[in-house]
């Protein structure tokens, strides 16, 4: 692409964000299907300077909100999370995002912008990444805008942000990766993979599900063009992605993998999904949050509309590239039979149960997501074919297409978005020491943390099973946040996320038990004693006298994590002196 171009696509990267993500910014107090009734009352800026408050917003931005306050605050790396679940570790969270450039805007400019500029961003990726994509791929301009619009337009994204299901951002980074793919493809080059790598891995170090739907892509598009073109650069190029994008995501990667081997995550959501079902949720224009599905979960775990004007593209695609759009047929496919689900013994989606960390299918309507970006690229062949093909009649088609395709899908994803703010948020009373809160109804974590205190009930909240061993201030049973089971002293004198520190006074045999959950990565930093658990919690086993005891977590295996990490930063950038060089 030209400089000049290359402005442009950065300008319509905002506008197509900024627009599509306008109504977040409408009023809450028309909640009915249709444009004028919220549209028209105008923007509310008062939005941006609050968390959003609907369904499983409160999840994620708790896990936003500890990552920043630990490292504003006490200025530490954000191991552990001792306001969630009765302390559980944070890096090791499958849904949280500390290992990530997303999180240098909340450091910049605070929580509630941070977050706003988070979603700006990745939508704004998206649709650079498919317009590069398309370009790559040798396609003309309104074919790669095509490309660039189908997949972040499609309601999937605004029915999982109405319920603030932030995991799936980094699913927008699909399209660069893919791109950076054929780049490397093209030009016989590895570096472009390598790059592709280290955006692959924040599709986990971001999220999780969304790197599986990136690996199953890179791996289908990297068999079918090494067979097409009968070259083994696409199986090297795909390969390169694969291990740079482990060895980028080892600092989140390795302790997640402890924790769900500790915590397994039981199964859910593997229902029976029909095709007819699915065509509904994929073409039916009722694309509201509170739709009813049809199927076993809310309308935001299904729907991922394709607007009628961007399938009839496909089809002129399909139809008139076959051979250039087989490579994104095949992932297609396999997203298609993913998402029905349960169908038997042989049922297709089960076959990810034998890769690692992925027990749990989890909602099979899920994969209708990457189903959308390989029908959107599809798309992009047939506006290519239309505007190049059959001048000047089909150029002007394909922009009627692109356009109608467009503002329909504008009519009908985006507005989701204008429930985000559509429950009042609970207020919690401050507490001036760190103490642990039992509440019936975990869904105000964000603001418990916000008010100094830990949630201890979490009911799986999340993708954790975590078990209940801390005891809230508020529930019977309760003997503080630190004591002694023998008769004694103790005095706490530190408090942090990853650092604790008490002074001990026994006049015989003890221990001190800290009520929050033992896990691996807890250590006796200075002091004499034991590290155990005691009923889950942390206990230290302490011998008569005075004794300064300082507890210290740091991730185990971290320092393994962080030298593959380097190590894969070490491979880019040889990839890229040598290539340069040549």
């Amino acid at each position: 692409m030209s400089r000049r171009e290359a402005a442009w696509v950065a300008a319509g990267s905002l506008l197509f964000s900024i627009v599509f993500l306008y109504p977040m910014l409408c009023e809450v107090g028309y909640l009915g299907p249709g444009i004028s009734g919220w549209i028209s009352t105008g923007p509310v800026l008062d939005h941006l300077r609050r968390f959003p408050s609907n369904g499983d917003w409160d999840l994620f931005t708790q896990l936003r909100w500890v990552p920043y306050y630990t490292i504003a605050h006490f200025h530490q790396i954000p191991f552990w999370n001792p306001y969630k679940c009765g302390g559980m570790g944070m890096l090791s969270n499958p849904e949280s995002s500390v290992v990530s450039p997303a999180l240098i805007p909340y450091l910049l400019f605070g929580q509630h912008a941070g977050l706003y500029i988070e979603i700006v961003i990745h939508l704004a990726m998206a649709f650079s990444g498919g317009y590069v994509l398309a370009r790559t791929a040798t396609l003309n301009p309104i074919a790669a805008i095509v490309s660039a619009v189908v997949f972040p337009s499609s309601s999937w994204l605004y029915l999982h942000l109405a319920v603030g299901h932030l995991n799936f951002l980094p699913a927008l980074y699909i399209p660069w990766i893919v791109a950076l793919f054929l780049m490397s493809i093209d030009r016989r080059r590895l570096f472009p993979a390598a790059l592709g790598g280290l955006l692959c891995a924040l599709t986990l170090t971001e999220g999780n599900y969304t790197f599986l739907y990136t690996a199953i892509i890179i791996g289908s598009l990297a068999l079918v063009l090494a067979l097409l073109s009968l070259s083994i650069w696409p199986l090297i190029s795909g390969l390169v992605i694969g291990i740079l994008g482990i060895g980028f995501s080892a600092l989140k990667l390795i302790p997640m993998s402890q924790q769900l081997t500790i915590y397994p995550k039981n199964a859910f959501g593997l229902e029976a999904i029909t095709p007819r079902l699915i065509s509904g949720f994929l073409l039916s224009r009722h694309q509201d949050l509170y739709h009813p599905s049809g199927a076993e979960f809310l309308f935001s775990e299904y729907g991922a509309y394709i607007s009628g004007f961007f399938v009839a593209l496909a089809v002129i695609g399909l139809v008139s590239r076959p051979l250039k759009t087989l490579p994104w047929l095949l992932p297609a496919l396999v997203f298609f039979l993913f998402a029905q689900g349960f169908t038997g013994n042989h049922s297709p989606v089960l076959l990810i149960r034998f890769l690692p960390l992925s027990a749990s299918a989890g909602l099979t309507g899920r994969y209708l997501i990457p189903f959308v970006f390989c029908v959107g690229v599809i798309a992009a062949y047939g506006a290519d074919v239309l505007s190049s093909k059959f001048e000047p009649w089909g150029k002007w088609i394909a922009i009627l297409l692109l356009t109608f395709g467009l503002a329909d899908s504008w009519l009908l994803g985006p507005p989701n978005l204008r429930y985000l703010f559509h429950n009042d948020i609970g207020q919690v009373d401050a507490s001036r020491d760190f103490r642990q809160y039992w509440v019936p109804n975990p869904g105000i974590q964000t603001e418990i943390s916000q008010a100094n205190m830990g949630s201890v009930n979490c009911e799986g909240y999340g993708y954790n099973d975590i078990p209940e061993n801390a005891v809230g201030y508020n529930q019977t049973g309760y003997r503080g946040e630190y004591y002694l089971l023998e008769p004694g002293e103790v005095r706490q004198t530190l408090w942090t996320p990853n650092r604790l520190r008490y002074e001990v006074n026994v006049s015989g045999p003890s221990s001190l038990v800290v009520n929050q959950n033992y896990y691996p990565g807890w250590r006796l930093s200075s002091g004499n004693g034991e590290l155990y658990s005691k009923n889950g919690l942390i206990a230290v086993r302490i011998p008569p006298g005075r004794n300064r005891i300082e507890l210290v977590y740091a991730p185990e295996h971290i320092l393994l994590a962080f030298a593959l990490t380097m190590a894969a930063l070490a491979a880019l950038i040889l990839i890229w002196r040598t290539e340069a060089q040549n």
